[in-house]
């Protein structure tokens, strides 16, 4: 068995924030309407949307590594994983815990993971209770997105919110207390 220095544990997911208004809450006085301030499909020329592809160390939750892309496929996954390896230089073993979404599961990704030290263990199907990153992805959702109106008119003006994202990741460490009691690793079994 490897020592505590020797291999470390991250688990890994994607996620992809939209350029729409996301109501968490609000105090509406009864019989009033609130107007919330959203964009337009049409106006912006389809979903658009920022592609994070990320991986989280299971013992230290302000341990990120992402990488974003126009989409998440297997090139961008590689890149991901060879960012993670050069992190993570001194270690002999990276254990990365991930869904089944097929950008891990690509012929490219394995042909990869055959000469590297990243080895992806498969959670099973339907269960993302059990992947800790999404619970890094729902706060900075929350921080980020949360009841703030993206008003960009244009495609290209969709760049303002990419910022605000890298800065999340950049002062992470500010949000330890928030992770380290989201990101536990006591999971219930539930229906035993």
């Amino acid at each position: 068995m490897w020592g505590q220095r020797e291999t470390a544990v991250y688990y890994a997911d994607g996620t992809h924030p939209q350029h729409n208004t996301h109501c968490a809450h609000g105090w509406i006085k009864r019989g009033q309407n609130k107007e919330i301030k959203t964009n337009s499909v049409i106006q912006l020329g389809g979903r658009q949307r920022v592609n994070i592809n990320g991986v989280v160390n299971a013992h230290d939750p302000t341990d990120v590594v992402i990488e974003e892309n126009s989409s998440i496929n297997a090139q961008s996954t590689i890149a991901l994983l060879k960012k993670q390896e050069q992190k993570n230089k001194s270690l002999r073993c990276i254990l990365v815990v991930a869904d089944n979404a097929r950008y891990y599961r690509n012929r490219k990704v394995k042909a990869f993971l055959e000469t590297s030290k990243v080895k992806i263990i498969f959670l099973p199907p339907y269960s993302p209770n059990l992947n800790l990153i999404e619970r890094l992805w729902r706060l900075l959702k929350k921080i980020d997105l949360y009841n703030e109106p993206y008003m960009g008119g244009t495609t290209s003006d969709l760049l303002i919110s990419k910022p605000r994202f890298s800065s999340f990741f950049a002062n992470i460490k500010q949000y330890r207390p928030e992770l380290e009691s989201l990101m536990t690793l006591k999971f219930h079994t539930l229906g035993t």
